[in-house]
């Protein structure tokens, strides 16, 4: 056994050519087609044969890089640990710690997901637009296709660990830097709290135009005030 240049390890086998006459050295040749392959030694029966190993197969890596925390197994990726469940990329950080896991950008503005509190988890996403004029963070749904559908393009869907309905606290809510206090607070049953000025054209409400009700009682209320005067 023996190392080449590159650093891979080479074993050689000895076999007789002819049963009790001559040993003949079997050593495993490299050409152009095989620079992205290794040989390994497989065993059938009571025969070794030469065989080529196939990069592309899962295979198990643990630290593949040297002196890091990096793994790789079975087509995913883990950083700080062996990768869990069945992520393809899982990135390990600290409960009880403020810590960014994810950094896109270019270096002053950018996209960060991570922890957002000293006291558990939260999982916390921010984003950074580069001047005033652009928004902090885009949630942008395409549709692949022009068919018509009833399901919404962008989804914020928030539930217990059971995957069920929660019952214990709101679902959304929209603040500008004041947690105790929302501009807007859905909350699990789908009632919707405003803080401040509603501007919009019209609210339905039940199937009724409220714009067009108050059309209406402005009417009455202009004929009630012909018929005093």
């Amino acid at each position: 056994m023996e190392k080449n240049n590159i650093g891979n390890i080479l074993l050689h086998q000895f076999v007789y050519e002819h049963p009790g006459i001559i040993l003949k050295e079997l050593i495993p040749c490299f050409d152009s087609s095989d620079l992205n392959k290794e040989l390994i030694l497989t065993k059938s029966g009571n025969n070794v044969y030469w065989a080529s190993l196939d990069l592309s197969l899962n295979v198990l890596v643990n630290n593949i890089f040297e002196n890091t925390n990096i793994y790789y197994e079975y087509g995913r990726i883990g950083i700080g640990r062996s990768p869990l469940f069945n992520y393809r990329v899982d990135i390990a950080i600290p409960k009880n710690e403020r810590v960014t896991a994810v950094h896109i950008g270019d270096g002053s503005y950018g996209f960060s997901l991570g922890n957002g509190t000293t006291g558990g988890f939260l999982p916390e996403i921010i984003g950074i637009g580069s001047n005033e004029t652009d928004a902090g963070l885009y949630f942008l749904g395409i549709a692949g296709n022009n068919i018509a559908s009833d399901t919404p393009l962008i989804i914020l869907d928030g539930r217990n660990a059971y995957g069920k309905k929660l019952d214990n606290r709101p679902v959304l809510g929209i603040t500008s830097g004041d947690y105790n206090n929302f501009n807007v607070l859905v909350n699990y049953s789908g009632n919707v709290k405003i803080n401040g000025e509603l501007d919009t054209k019209d609210v339905i409400l039940n199937g009724v135009s409220l714009s067009e009700k108050i059309n209406e009682l402005q009417e009455q209320i202009e004929v009630l005030k012909t018929k005093i005067t």
